[in-house]
């Protein structure tokens, strides 16, 4: 009887009585398999879109019984190499250059896996799918430095950094920001744009919120540096309805876009049919008056508050409004 040959590494299985002269020579390309089934290379051109590595009976020479297969060549297309459709497992070296096209792996008849390019695989088979083992590894533990030169996906768990609570920051570059978000460990700080942090949040630029933001438990300060930055408030309508002129130290609510309040406080209600009041006061304690003016008291009229009773002629009246009901307040010309 002929001797036969092993479905997984093409062995020369021997019958008795067979091959006088040559077991030694059998048994020896036999453990050579063995051993490029183990820890053996082969470095094999891709030479077409739908190659094969050579699987060969009774010789050393078939490339798929090689541990490990170093993929070279220029891509033309979209490309599949493909081995015995036997159990097996491989490192797949990928070497080939492939520009924009795909370069698949998997047994002959069977389901490929993708390979990336510049990149090395550790692949199994049984037979009939090619499977990538760290495409769906349990934990992973790396001592030393990690580097994905690929995409990062974390679907259905979290992601925790630094869970010993050591000093150790983390930091995310932009297309032109080194330090586009800063994790200043150290500190307990966090910085956009800044790798100095100065409170647990310090951004440097812009900021700009769609939702609700609540300030609680703290002060709210703006412009602490005490720099000519303005700051404005819109309405549904009003451009300007709370302003803060930082250059004039002024506040203007309502006054007209671009002006600057004529006071330190300028209330313009500038609607012709607002059906509304410049200001209201609500004093709920009838103890206490609604303004109060202070200021260097005059004999004469030439200050803000002035003792003289010699006033001028009656020139007109201002409308006011006490408890919904209107009066006049008379306003003098000056002597």
């Amino acid at each position: 009887m002929a001797s036969t040959y092993s479905s997984t590494l093409n062995l020369e299985l021997q019958t008795t009585g067979e091959n006088s002269g040559t077991w030694g020579t059998i048994t020896n390309n036999n453990l050579q398999k063995l051993e490029s089934a183990i820890k053996g290379y082969v470095s094999v051109a891709i030479a077409s879109t739908s190659d094969s590595l050579s699987a060969t009976d009774g010789t050393t020479a078939d490339e798929t019984s090689n541990a490990i297969v170093k993929l070279t060549g220029t891509l033309t297309g979209n490309t599949t190499m493909q081995c015995e459709a036997v159990e097996n497992w491989y490192i797949v070296d990928n070497a080939a250059t492939m520009g924009t096209y795909t370069l698949g792996f998997k047994p002959a008849g069977g389901t490929a896996t993708g390979l990336v390019a510049a990149s090395k695989h550790l692949l199994y088979t049984d037979g009939s799918t090619m499977f990538d083992v760290l495409d769906d590894a349990g934990n992973i533990t790396a001592n030393g430095t990690l580097d994905v030169a690929g995409n990062v996906n974390f679907n259905g768990g979290t992601f925790i950094y630094n869970e010993a609570g050591a000093d150790l920051d983390a930091r995310f570059e932009g297309a032109g920001d080194a330090n586009l978000i800063y994790l200043d460990a150290g500190n307990d700080r966090i910085g956009i744009k800044t790798a100095s942090p100065s409170t647990e949040l310090h951004v440097v630029g812009g900021v700009k919120a769609t939702g609700n933001i609540d300030f609680d438990g703290g002060t709210f300060t703006f412009n602490d540096t005490q720099a000519d930055l303005d700051f404005r408030i819109e309405g549904d309508g009003d451009a300007y309805l709370f302003f803060t002129d930082a250059g004039n130290d002024r506040v203007g609510v309502g006054i007209p876009s671009g002006a600057a309040p004529n006071g330190k406080l300028e209330i313009d209600q500038s609607s012709t049919t607002g059906a509304i009041p410049v200001l209201t006061l609500d004093q709920a304690d009838t103890d206490q008056e609604f303004i109060n003016f202070q200021g260097t008291s005059n004999s004469d009229q030439s200050s803000s508050i002035s003792t003289d009773t010699s006033v001028g002629s009656l020139t007109g009246h201002i409308r006011v409004a006490v408890n919904g009901t209107d009066y006049w307040i008379p306003f003098y010309a000056t002597n």
